[in-house]
Parts: C-alpha cells; sequence; structure tokens
C-alpha cells in the first residue's frame, strides 16, 4: 500500500450545475494531492456539461464523462468507477454527492483508516447540514435485518464528544463514503437494480457478508445539501416509489427466505398501512400511488424504473 496513493473521486451530476460547480471549487483546496476527479453526466438537460467546461477549463484533475441518459446513482457512479479502472487504475475509489463540499483534510483522515484497519473495505466521514453546519445528518450508521431500513447515527443532533470515536459501522451511506479497489475487485460495483436509494444499504451489507469492515472517521468532515438531485427533478412521489421498490428488493437479496413473511408482516404495518395513512389525510394521491407501484414492482422484481404515473 503506497503512503500516496491513487484516488479517484467520482461525482455524478444530474441538472445540478450549481451545486456541482460549488463541490469542485470545494475539491479544489483539499490537501490531499494524488486524486484524479471523474465528473459523471448522467443525461443533463440543463446545460451542465458546457457550463462545467468553461468554468473549469484545463482542470489538472478534472474529467467530464457525458452519458446519453440518466442512468440513476447506481449506474452513473458504475460507469464513473469503471472509467477511471481502465484508465487511472487506482488504489481506492472516493464516491461523493454533487450536493456536498468538504473539509480540506477530508480525504487525508478518510484514506489512513484503511492503513489502520487492515480488513477495511470502506470509509465514511462525518456528515453535517450545510445550511447548519454544527448540526450532524450522518455520524455512522446502521441497517436493521429484519426490515432494511437504514439509521444515521446523531442525524439532526448537534455535534458533541460522542460522535468522535472513530469504529466499525454496518451501513456506508452512499454520499460520501472512499471504497478501496479490493473491494471493487472482490465484491464488484453497485447493484444497478436499485437505481437509486437502497444500493448504499445492499453495499454495505456485501461489505459485511465478505467478512470485512465499514469505518466511520469522525474527523473527517463533510457538509450536504440534503437530496437536492429528488428535490430538484424529480419530486416526492418517485422517492416514496423508489425507497418501497427498493426496500423489498433489498430484503428478498439478503434476508435468509425463512425471514421474508415476517418481513413482509412489518413492512405492511409499519411502511405501507403507516404511509397510507398519511398520505391520505395530506392529500398526496401521486405519492400514494408511488408506494403501492413500487411494493407491486419490488414484489415481482421488475428492472425497469417507472420515471412517470
Amino acid at each position: 500500500m503506497h503512503t500516496n496513493p491513487l484516488i479517484c473521486i467520482i461525482i455524478l451530476n444530474w441538472n445540478g450545475y450549481q451545486v456541482t460547480k460549488d463541490c469542485i471549487e470545494s475539491l479544489d483546496n483539499i490537501t490531499y494531492t494524488n486524486y484524479k476527479l471523474i465528473l459523471v453526466d448522467n443525461g443533463s438537460a440543463d446545460g451542465s456539461v458546457e457550463s462545467l467546461k468553461r468554468d473549469f477549463p484545463n482542470h489538472p484533475h478534472l474529467d467530464i464523462l457525458p452519458l446519453d441518459k440518466n442512468y440513476g446513482f447506481t449506474g452513473g457512479n458504475n460507469k464513473g468507477i469503471l472509467y477511471a479502472k481502465e484508465k487511472y487504475a487506482p488504489e481506492y475509489y472516493l464516491l461523493l454527492n454533487n450536493d456536498t463540499t468538504v473539509d480540506p483534510t477530508f480525504l487525508n483522515v478518510m484514506q489512513q483508516q484503511f492503513a489502520a484497519n487492515p480488513r477495511c473495505f470502506a470509509v465514511v466521514p462525518k456528515i453535517f447540514y450545510y445550511d447548519r453546519p454544527q448540526v450532524l445528518w450522518y455520524a455512522g450508521g446502521g441497517i436493521s435485518r429484519l426490515t432494511g431500513v437504514v439509521e444515521h447515527y446523531g442525524i439532526n443532533k448537534t455535534d458533541s464528544p460522542k460522535f468522535n470515536d472513530s469504529k466499525s459501522i454496518d451501513f456506508m451511506n452512499g454520499c460520501s463514503a472512499l471504497i478501496s479497489a479490493r473491494a471493487i475487485e472482490e465484491i464488484g460495483i453497485l447493484d444497478e437494480r436499485f437505481f437509486a436509494n437502497s444500493e448504499d444499504a445492499d453495499y454495505s451489507l456485501r461489505i459485511l457478508k465478505s467478512g470485512h469492515q465499514i469505518i466511520y472517521a469522525a474527523d473527517a468532515i463533510v457538509y450536504h445539501k440534503v437530496s437536492y438531485s429528488f428535490k430538484s427533478n424529480k419530486g416526492k412521489w418517485f422517492t416514496f416509489y423508489m425507497a418501497t421498490r427498493n426496500l423489498i428488493l433489498l430484503q428478498k437479496k439478503h434476508l435468509p427466505l425463512i425471514m421474508l413473511p415476517v418481513f413482509y408482516s412489518a413492512f405492511a404495518m409499519r411502511w405501507m398501512f403507516y404511509l397510507t395513512l398519511k398520505l391520505t389525510y395530506l392529500k398526496d394521491s401521486r405519492s400514494l400511488k408511488g408506494i403501492y407501484l413500487g411494493f407491486i414492482d419490488g414484489s415481482l422484481n421488475r428492472k425497469n424504473i417507472r420515471t412517470s404515473l
């Protein structure tokens, strides 16, 4: 393992010119020097590629990879990973949301965790809300094996010493995750059936099942403009649809067959029944339709993602 290994940072842009520009400018200030930035454009229709090429001409670290359509979080990141692997063969890949800014030392801190933890396959930072920079969005996390629902430790709490211990955790949030080339070789890339949502839970479970670790690096700091892409591009119904569909796909993939009836019972009460009441009360018929179509598509293993109702 090199002391200053090459890291390829994969950033996915989808109609998010301004936040992507902010993210790249933030990365220009990091102290880690041996990196390449792969900006994958997921078929944007807002002129992002042209604008970013104009803003960052002859950038020493930046490659722009325009795609012909939106391949989702999974497909877009996978294309970035495979492009980086073929062109640069890095030791690590950093998945980083375009709606983030970073502390200058975050990448050094994350990379150092691999040397300290030989069984480590992924490292995640401490993530704050961008507009509330003392309030945590993620300080590590876990996954309920029965429901598939993920938990962000510390979410909506003011940072405090109890979140300052780096440790092994069960859930790698895809907002910012440094993944080793060994992990890519041994357990593969993201599962594209998920498109967007639950793919990070799936990858986390694959890491744990392989006998390796996910490490939370408490001193690595990232700031997140939460859910910018969904808010700016699709709206609530798509979020409900994807969350419902993908939770079912996740559990069918990872739960023992004997436990699936228990999962479906809990899912029906804690997710479907609760959201039906809530969305009916809110008179949000599109989101209500979204969760039921998500339930059907997940249960029937449908690969095609509904992009309209």
